[in-house]
C-alpha cells in the first residue's frame, strides 16, 4: 500500500510538471542534440514557429554583497510546434550552440 502512494504521487509530479527537458529531438528521420549549431538544426527541422532574442545582464557580486552589471549575454529561444498530439519543443541557444531541450506541456 505504502508503494502504491508513491508511485501515485510520483505520477500526478510528473503530469502537472510546466516542462520536461530533453537531450534530443527528433525532426523526421533527424535528430538533434544539445551541442548542435543553428545551422545544423535548420537544415535538419527547418525554420522554428516562433523566434525570440532575449538579452539579459550578467552581474557579479561586489565584496559588501550589492551586485552590479558587468556585461550581457544573449541567448535564442526557438519554438516548433510539432504533430497534433506532440509538445511543442523549445531550444535554447548561447550564440549559436544549442544548449537545451524541452517540451512544453499545455
Amino acid at each position: 500500500m505504502r508503494g502504491a502512494r508513491w508511485t501515485l504521487i510520483a505520477l500526478i509530479a510528473l503530469a502537472t510538471a510546466p516542462a520536461s527537458r530533453a537531450d534530443t529531438l527528433r525532426c523526421g528521420s533527424k535528430l538533434i542534440e544539445v551541442g548542435d549549431t543553428k545551422g545544423e538544426v535548420l537544415a535538419k527541422c527547418g525554420e522554428p514557429d516562433f523566434v525570440e532574442d532575449i538579452e539579459e545582464p550578467v552581474r557579479a557580486r561586489n565584496r559588501n554583497g550589492g551586485t552590479y552589471v558587468v556585461g550581457s549575454s544573449s541567448k535564442t529561444i526557438w519554438t516548433y510546434r510539432r504533430a497534433p498530439g506532440k509538445f511543442p519543443a523549445v531550444l535554447t541557444f548561447d550564440g549559436s550552440t544549442l544548449k537545451s531541450i524541452e517540451f512544453i506541456k499545455s
